[in-house]
């Protein structure tokens, strides 16, 4: 039970509705409210944009479309006050937005110029966390650890004898 319903009448779902579909031709990573919202959410995709979305009041809409980076977004999170979007991408850079005008506020490449693979705000002081690949993205040839373990073979053990 789940207050006055059981956890199958909370999740009885009627049907899925499609409403948005502005990324069209790549694939969506992650889909996203609001914190303490109901109807303001986001999304983001690797065409390398962001959306900001209003389901209601009136019918669903795409309040803006976040561009600037260049390759797909891995991933993106809510300030605690909504008031900062932050997002990681494969291009090796993190972004943070104003999602009420849809500014990029801050660009922040990776040192190393490796893909950056995810990212969270901290609950309870607003700090951030980011994943990144680790390792770096060449300009031509294999992909090289960054740092690299050198195995050996175990040294032999004498023979008693």
């Amino acid at each position: 039970m789940a207050g006055d319903t059981s956890l199958s009448e909370n999740y009885a779902f009627a049907g899925v509705f499609h409403v948005f579909d502005q990324h069209l031709d790549s694939a969506v990573r992650k889909v996203q409210f609001a914190h303490d919202e109901r109807h303001l959410l986001a999304c983001c995709s690797l065409d390398g944009t962001l959306s900001v979305c209003r389901l209601a009041p009136g019918p669903p809409a795409v309040l803006r479309r976040l561009r600037g980076h260049g390759a797909g977004v891995s991933d993106f999170a809510w300030s605690l006050s909504n008031d900062v979007l932050v997002s990681t991408s494969l291009d090796g850079t993190l972004r943070l937005w104003d999602p009420s005008d849809g500014r990029c506020i801050r660009r922040v490449p990776d040192p190393d110029g490796a893909a950056l693979l995810c990212c969270a705000f901290q609950p309870l002081n607003n700090n951030l966390t980011v994943v990144r690949n680790g390792l770096k993205q060449p300009k031509n040839g294999p992909k090289v650890p960054q740092n690299p373990t050198v195995l050996r073979e175990p040294p032999e053990t004498p023979k008693p004898g």
